[in-house]
């Protein structure tokens, strides 16, 4: 897997929003679950398909921040340092041993 990050990670609108629908589809579930209503239950469903659609736009942003074919020309912003050393020792034990 590729570990390299190609801009800096940030708190995003979409991240936000998304606290946001997590928070209001458990306030709303809880309710359902403690005083079953048919307005607890909308309320649920509806927090519920906007978190779907948020978190898919949520997962489009991380996506951007690793994926090589997004990025081409970046600069990895943390590049590896030693994972390429530590390799070749494992390579190396594996020989040996």
């Amino acid at each position: 897997m590729n570990r390299n990050l190609f801009r800096l990670p940030e708190e995003t609108a979409r991240h936000l929003q998304m606290k946001k629908l997590c928070l209001d589809y458990f306030h709303h579930y809880e309710k359902l679950m403690k005083h079953p209503s048919k307005t607890h239950a909308a309320r649920a469903r509806k927090a519920c398909i906007l978190l779907k659609q948020v978190a898919h736009a949520r997962g489009i942003e991380l996506l951007d921040l690793y994926a090589p074919s997004r990025n081409e020309g970046r600069p990895d912003k943390f590049p590896i340092k030693h994972w390429p050393k530590t390799l070749a020792k494992k390579q190396q034990e594996k020989q040996n041993g």
